[in-house]
């Protein structure tokens, strides 16, 4: 194996690294986002655009956690 090779796959191997800390990352994000205590903050009975704040909450983490994942998966190529 050439020195390069080596060097290739060094870089490599830390890019893949920092990929698994970024999705970690926003895994740990999303999880803290809706875990009960912090829920609870937006489980009344107001309306958001019709929508119940709570049903609204819920739908802007999962795409806030869905638009973080695929910009991480974007970089990543």
């Amino acid at each position: 194996m050439t020195l390069r090779t080596r060097r290739q796959l060094m870089a490599e191997s830390r890019d893949d690294e920092q990929l698994s800390l970024r999705l970690a990352a926003v895994a740990a994000l999303g999880f803290v986002l809706i875990v009960p205590p912090f829920l609870a903050r937006f489980d009344h009975m107001g309306r958001v655009l019709g929508v119940p704040v709570l049903a609204a909450y819920l739908f802007l983490v999962w795409a806030i956690v869905i638009g973080l994942v695929a910009v991480i998966g974007r970089r990543s190529r």
